[in-house]
């Protein structure tokens, strides 16, 4: 068989023979002048073969750095099969390294490390939010009823910059087979941080044949129709036609029958016209044992006050969305002193007009618009020219630069660096198209403090299911 180079290593599933299986020991030798990765079965083998997804393929999974650099180049790899051994023939792409720099040279090979600082006084304060966040980040092993591991195909819908698939990428407990998003700068940002696995299209034209089989689905559908940010929309007839985009995920999520799959959206999804698109999940999804949670950002180790609704539909039995809530918050301020000059957009900023800065300078940290002469008594949405307060949390990230929203010093609006901290992501996450696209993508973000809150609990309701099955059929 045939695979493509992955940026997580040498990764592959495979129908098992007498020899391999789920659990099999193994080693592996390095042929560089052949330019192939020899697998043997060994009981004393360093590496275990792990389970894929529901029905418990033979997964090899080897991401160490000398597999990394072996395959860093391939255009793809081949895979040989026998009942003694495996060989993963690495058939590789010419790539013109003349005139590169050294740092040019490094670059093509994917040294996927992820550095984190984590305050003294979090550790001190953990609780099981936190103690998840860490988890996801690698600093924390999780504890599984069983030694083996087990990697869980998904499929991403309504996939936008990648802000929710984003944690999923980072766990090597799932596969991000497939995800879909009609805006062509947003799938250029994904591409770049997530994978090429991603379709640019409308979901209304996505065929369900051409989404894979996967154990979870996850996506937030357009969710400017139901928010009351969008209450002042002339357009009703686009906001409906964007409402409806909620039909082709349950449509898509009927034919493919995942065993878990995921809606985030805005609160006002669960009573938007009587609670109406709420039902329609619900009752078209009935073989699904669906629950449903608000969840704040600030709650669950992040530094906005955004709430977000998440909305999990089960085939292995009801999955509880904890309430849940840090004993130590982070503020704005903890995320933007995080950003400095090496950040990607640290200069990415919508320049404002004379009179726009004038009124800029009369607001005070954690106030608005009403501290502005002329405005006190305007009927403006909370966040039109807020200044953010260091001591307190941020506001919603939405497109900041049609409110204004400013940091605590500086008469300017935020940077596309500064909201992207906010929202809980590293210097290295980098967006694409315009300045005004990279702030959009932004702002219709998930934070990563739900989106890795909300992972976990998918993570944990995987593992405790695959776990007894296993005990059941001991």
């Amino acid at each position: 068989m045939r695979i493509k180079c992955s940026k997580r290593g040498l990764t592959f599933s495979f129908a098992e023979n007498d020899t391999f299986r789920a659990g099999t020991k193994y080693r592996y030798i390095l042929d560089r002048q052949k330019e192939e990765v020899i697998i043997l079965p060994d009981s004393n083998g360093k590496y275990q073969m792990s389970r894929k997804g529901a029905f418990h393929k033979p997964l090899v999974d080897l991401r160490n750095q000398e597999i990394r650099e072996m395959i860093s180049l391939s255009k793809y790899m081949e895979i040989e099969i026998s009942e003694d051994k495996i060989i993963v023939h690495v058939i590789r792409k010419e790539v013109n390294t003349e005139g590169l720099n050294d740092r040019e040279i490094a670059s093509l090979f994917d040294h996927d490390t992820v550095s984190l600082e984590i305050p003294k006084e979090d550790l001190l304060h953990n609780n099981e939010a936190l103690t998840e966040m860490l988890t996801t980040a690698g600093l924390f092993s999780s504890k599984h009823l069983s030694d083996l591991s087990y990697v869980f195909d998904v499929a991403s819908l309504f996939s936008g910059a990648g802000l929710l698939d984003y944690p999923f990428r980072k766990d090597d407990s799932f596969d991000i087979r497939f995800a879909c998003d009609f805006d062509k700068s947003a799938c250029k940002t994904y591409t770049h941080n997530i994978g090429d696995h991603i379709l640019c299209m409308d979901m209304r034209d996505l065929k369900s044949e051409e989404v894979p089989d996967v154990d979870v689905i996850i996506g937030g559908p357009c969710c400017q129709g139901y928010s009351n940010a969008n209450r002042h929309d002339i357009d009703k007839t686009t906001a409906k036609a964007k409402r409806l985009l909620i039909d082709d995920y349950i449509r898509i999520v009927k034919d493919k029958q995942p065993l878990v799959f995921l809606i985030e959206n805005v609160p006002q999804f669960i009573t938007k016209e009587s609670g109406m698109y709420l039902e329609k999940v619900i009752t078209e999804l009935s073989e699904y044992q669906i629950t449903y949670q608000v969840v704040n950002d600030w709650e669950v180790g992040g530094y906005t006050t955004r709430k977000r609704m998440i909305l999990i539909g089960s085939k292995i039995g009801k999955i509880q969305i904890p309430d849940v809530e840090l004993t130590r918050k982070r503020t704005a301020g903890d995320a933007l002193k995080k950003v400095t000059p090496d950040w990607i957009h640290f200069s990415d900023v919508t320049k404002a007009r004379p009179d726009t800065i004038e009124k800029m300078a009369q607001v005070r940290p954690g106030h608005n618009f009403r501290d502005i002469k002329g405005m006190e008594h305007l009927d403006r949405h909370s966040n039109v020219y807020r200044r953010l307060s260091e001591n307190e949390p941020a506001v919603t990230i939405m497109n900041w630069r049609k409110v204004n929203l400013m940091p605590p010093v500086g008469n300017r609006i935020l940077s596309v660096a500064e909201a992207a901290a906010l929202m809980g992501l590293n210097k290295e996450y980098q967006f694409f198209g315009s300045l005004n696209d990279k702030q959009q993508q932004v702002g219709n973000g998930v934070t990563q403090a739900i989106a890795s809150f909300v992972k976990s609990i998918i993570k944990n309701a995987l593992y405790c299911h695959v776990n007894q099955r296993i005990q059941l059929t001991v």
